[in-house]
């Protein structure tokens, strides 16, 4: 540390170049784990396409982001409720029109994410996306599979509804949940979470770096 940092003659200690080297690091550094939390909480969902396969229309779209699994092996006629319900055949609309059903999930600001749990009914398999930012184009961050254990909703990847699925890291403001590539003419989402962290926004780091540029030209007292 004490190579990176400037002194001057009368008092003042300057930390600029120490800041700036820390700063540049934390794009890359490890953001420890405790940090990161299920962005998908509470954030509005809306059906992009195919809304009219909805079973369910009057059931709010956010109930599947609203951070409660129903019990393992719960049926699916019995989460009208408690899961958005739509019909399909081999992930595409039954009516013959070849349109996905899509929900998307607006985060309302970028976050990067890294893992996901995904609750839905059982014999179906699920197709995650989260938009790039780069190219304004829904990529693929999961292919959620079916599940041949149990019955009804089921948790991926794991029942006991805690385990997340590694996904990514990708930076996203967005996220899509359709139906995969298998299933019948029914299929159920109860919820999605994704997990991850704020990006930091640029002039939060220019500000941080100008506080501590203050800071340090404060002259320091001289002992006697």
């Amino acid at each position: 540390m004490r190579s990176s940092i400037l002194r001057r003659n009368g008092g003042g200690t300057l930390f600029i170049a120490a800041a700036a080297a820390t700063l540049a690091t934390l794009g890359t550094a490890p953001i420890a784990r405790a940090a990161w939390a299920n962005v998908t909480l509470g954030k509005p969902v809306s059906v992009v396409s195919g809304s009219t396969e909805v079973f369910n229309p009057s059931t709010s779209d956010d109930v599947i982001t609203d951070g409660v699994f129903v019990p393992e092996d719960t049926a699916y006629n019995q989460t009208t409720s408690t899961a958005k319900q739509w019909g399909t055949t081999n992930g595409q609309n039954d009516d013959g029109t070849n349109t996905d059903t899509i929900f998307r999930v607006d985060l309302q600001g970028e976050f990067t994410i890294d893992s996901a749990i995904v609750q839905a009914d059982d014999n179906d398999s699920y197709l995650l996306q989260y938009h790039d930012l780069n190219t304004d184009t829904y990529q693929t961050l999961w292919n959620v599979p079916s599940v041949s254990v149990g019955l009804g909703l089921r948790t991926r990847p794991n029942a006991d509804q805690t385990t997340q699925m590694p996904v990514g890291p990708v930076i996203t403001d967005a996220i899509e949940l359709s139906a995969g590539a298998t299933g019948d003419a029914g299929f159920a989402v109860t919820e999605l979470q994704v997990f991850g962290t704020p990006v930091p926004e640029p002039a939060s780091a220019t500000l941080v770096l100008a506080s501590l540029a203050i800071v340090s030209l404060r002259p320091r007292r001289r002992s006697r």
